[in-house]
Order: structure tokens, then sequence, then C-alpha cells
């Protein structure tokens, strides 16, 4: 195997990253996919493809890459996560192989050991998780363990993890909260509850969800400094993520901080 390549912006070069970016409108568009699939069918056809137990929450108590990893098994992608693995550019051949299957041409290749509602849950975690990335700089599940582990300052995750995906509500964490909410009669509560659950306001979709997405993928690609000049090169000239102005460094070092207040995944 010959050595990796220099890349500089840790694991991702300039090209790799605008490979990706490439993708976020088509991450986006297929955020309604699912409910369409499901709406175009009958309902006994759902009642079959879901079964009786369909519920996608408890995962949220896991890893957001141990979703991630569960899911790309359950869609026959181990082999090709050794192979990513065994490349001297485990990013590029992860970019050369990017394509999952659309919702209907699913199969459950793993031995039986998924079933297909089991993928269209995983699925809609991913999707709700690159959603909560795009606004919240983390994903649902570091959301969740923010809930988990703090005892004073945790309605603030809890409420933004509802505001993309309210069935999380029924993941053990967020039931427990719910639960010690209704038995103390916390009326504060159940008001900031109410607006939760109507979902993303305009003001969260108005803010640069690409270009968070991009701080996420800086992070967890092991690059964490970013000075001025790779700044303004990569987010303003490169990806064309942050127009042009006399502000734009201040604001980019603005938001680029802030998300490292968080973590990620």
């Amino acid at each position: 195997m010959t050595s990796a390549p220099e890349k500089e912006f840790g694991k991702l070069s300039v090209e790799q990253f605008r490979a990706f970016v490439k993708e976020l409108p088509e991450i986006r568009s297929q955020f309604a996919e699912l409910p369409r699939l499901v709406h175009t069918k009958t309902k006994e056809e759902v009642d079959a493809l879901l079964g009786d137990n369909f519920v996608w929450s408890a995962a949220y108590e896991w890893s957001f890459l141990e979703t991630l990893a569960c899911l790309l098994v359950a869609l026959g992608k181990a082999a090709d996560l050794a192979k990513w693995a065994e490349s001297n550019d485990p990013t590029q051949a992860l970019i050369d192989d990017m394509h999952l299957d659309e919702p209907s041409e699913w199969s459950c290749p793993f031995g039986g050991i998924f079933t297909k509602a089991q993928v269209i849950g995983l699925s809609a975690i991913l999707q709700r998780n690159i959603q909560s990335l795009m606004i919240h700089h983390r994903s649902i599940n570091a959301l969740v363990a923010e809930v988990k582990a703090c005892d004073a300052n945790w309605q603030e995750p809890f409420f933004n993890a509802v505001r993309i995906d309210r069935s999380v509500l029924t993941c053990p964490t967020f039931a427990l909260r719910l639960t010690r909410a209704e038995l103390e009669k916390d009326r504060h509560f159940f008001l900031r509850l109410r607006s939760a659950i109507k979902g993303p306001s305009q003001k969260h979709w108005q803010s640069y969800q690409d270009l968070r997405f991009v701080f996420v993928m800086l992070r967890e690609m092991g690059f964490d400094r970013l000075s001025d000049k790779q700044m303004e090169r990569l987010l303003i000239h490169e990806l064309q993520l942050y127009p042009d102005t006399p502000t734009a460094l201040r604001n980019l070092r603005k938001q680029f901080h802030a998300s490292r207040n968080f973590s990620t995944t």
C-alpha cells in the first residue's frame, strides 16, 4: 500500500470537500423521500412493510457513528467499509463509491438480520442527524447524550432535538424527562415543548446549514484549526458557502469558534 497523500484540511483535500458539498442539496431533497414513499403506498402495504413495532428512537441512545455503521452493514456495505479502510486514501474511496440505493431499491442482504423496516428507521435517523448537524452543529445522538449527562442545563439540547425529530420523545432518556415534567406539572416545560414540536423555525432554516455541516466535517476529519487565509480560501472562494464581504472573515471566525463548543456526533 502506498502512503496516504498529504491534504491541506486534515483528512480532506479541497477537491474532496467540493465533492461532499456537491451532495448536500441532494441530501436535503431526500429529507422528504421517506414520507413520500410511505404516502404512495396503501395502508395494507405500509403495515406489511413496517410491521407492528416500528420505532427508531432507541437508536438515538447510541453514538452517531454506531447508527451510521449499523445502517451501512444493514444495506450490505460491510465489504465496502473494509475496502475503504484498506485504501491508501479511505476518504477518496468513499467518494468514488458514494451512492446509497433509493428506498424502493433497498434489500437486506446481511444474513436476514435486519428487516427493511429497520433499514428505513436507520435511514431516517441518518437524515435527521444530518439536518441536526446543519442547524445545531451536532447530531441528535449528541443532543441526547447532553440531555442524559446534564443535571441543570438539559432543556436546550432536549428541545433542539425535538425540533428535528419529534419521535425522539419516545427514546428512554427523553421519556424520563417527559415523565418527570408530567409528574411535576411543569407548565413552562410543556409550553416550550409545544413550540419545539412545531419543528425548526424560519430563523433556524435561514442559518448557513451547509457551512455548519462543513465545520463539523473539518473537526471530524481531524482539522480543528483554521487560519484566516485557509478560511477565506476554502469557505468563500473554493466552496462558495459564504459571500465575499468586508465582514466575512470576522463572521466566519465567530461561527467556527461557536461550533467548537459542541461535541459534534
